[in-house]
């Protein structure tokens, strides 16, 4: 099959299939090397990128002392792993990240210490939030626009400090990485599909993270630690509820193809599991996540999300906001809910005709 005969096939299949355009092109491009070989030249690429980061950041400071040379080693580093994204292979990638990587730091750090302000890492924030955006726009590998949708994401996080704010924003990243990846099939074969995957990831991952925070220990700790912050009743409403109508409203839409009582019998049994559940947000948003990246057919993050489900359920055990006792019963409740559930649904969608 030539070139030309496999990219017809791949425009037949690309819709149908789901497949994104980071697929499309190494498929186009032929067999992948090895792992081991890959895994080989990218450290090889990354002492190489030390030794060569080390050249250039030497002679900078000498012509240029102080915060210009940082600023132009800064400048030149992050040209030149822009550059060396434009090459094939793993070894100029995995080069180019670590010379975009090392720019991007000493830009950041030159332009956070020359606004002097008290909170440094307030200040870094504030710089690396409007130049990770702009060089997620840029060229460059997949690995690096996650990495810049993650410092965007963590950004945010950091300016917008410790509190319900902070939870709430866990909560739009949940929803809005629901959302994208629900809808995964109308944006893969989009121009901007590979900007929109590495938002995706980002906010999945921040998501999970951000989890911890809706936890009701720590929300007790921040209360009292945080008296000086005051919040509306509704925020509070909103930060418990916010989880399982997540997990609602991402059932509710898989099982819009389904028949009325199948969706009204699965509903409530997960308004039943809620009710059991709501003190654990983290396991909540894990499984409304692990729905939606398994409906969109995503293996690496089928694999992430219920490990994070699993850290969350540990944490919910392992807490100490109710007693033991009460949280075991809660269990044990959960599980005869979930088997219980299972034999209503295997007898209502698999009845004989």
């Amino acid at each position: 099959m030539n070139k030309a005969e496999v990219q017809t096939l791949l425009d037949q299949i690309q819709r149908p299939a789901g497949l994104s355009q980071e697929q499309r092109e190494r498929l186009s491009a032929g067999g992948d090397s090895p792992w081991w070989l890959s895994v080989l030249l990218g450290l090889a690429a990354w002492v190489s990128s030390l030794f060569l980061i080390g050249s250039l950041v030497g002679p900078s400071l000498l012509l240029l002392d102080g915060p210009a040379g940082m600023g132009l080693a800064g400048m030149l580093m992050l040209c030149a792993g822009m550059w060396l994204f434009g090459r094939p292979g793993v070894f100029p990638e995995q080069m180019g990240l670590a010379f975009a990587l090392g720019g991007q730091g000493l830009l950041v750090y030159v332009l956070a210490d020359a606004m002097g302000a008290s909170d440094e890492l307030r200040s870094a924030a504030i710089v690396c939030l409007p130049l990770s955006a702009g060089l997620l726009l840029a060229p460059g590998s997949m690995l690096f626009r996650r990495l810049c949708a993650l410092l965007v994401f963590a950004s945010i996080a950091v300016l917008l400090g410790s509190g319900p704010g902070l939870t709430l924003y866990g909560l739009l990243l949940a929803c809005m990485a629901i959302v994208s990846w629900l809808l995964r099939s109308s944006w893969v074969s989009a121009r901007y599909a590979l900007h929109l995957r590495a938002l995706t990831d980002a906010a999945t991952l921040m998501a999970l993270l951000l989890a911890l925070y809706g936890h009701q220990g720590l929300l007790d700790v921040m209360s009292q630690h945080t008296s000086a912050i005051t919040a509306p009743a509704g925020v509070w409403l909103l930060i418990h509820l916010g989880p399982g109508s997540l997990l609602l409203l991402t059932l509710g839409w898989l099982l819009r193809s389904e028949s009325v009582r199948t969706r009204i019998a699965i509903l409530l049994a997960a308004g039943l599991l809620l009710l059991l559940t709501y003190q654990a947000p983290g396991l909540l948003i894990s499984c409304a996540l692990g729905l939606a990246v398994y409906h969109a057919g995503s293996r690496s993050w089928s694999v992430l999300v219920p490990a994070f489900a699993l850290f969350y359920l540990a944490e919910f055990y392992y807490s100490l906001h109710i007693s033991l006792l009460h949280k075991s019963l809660l269990l044990c409740a959960s599980g005869l809910s979930l088997l219980a559930i299972r034999h209503g649904l295997k007898s209502l969608l698999w009845r004989p005709l």
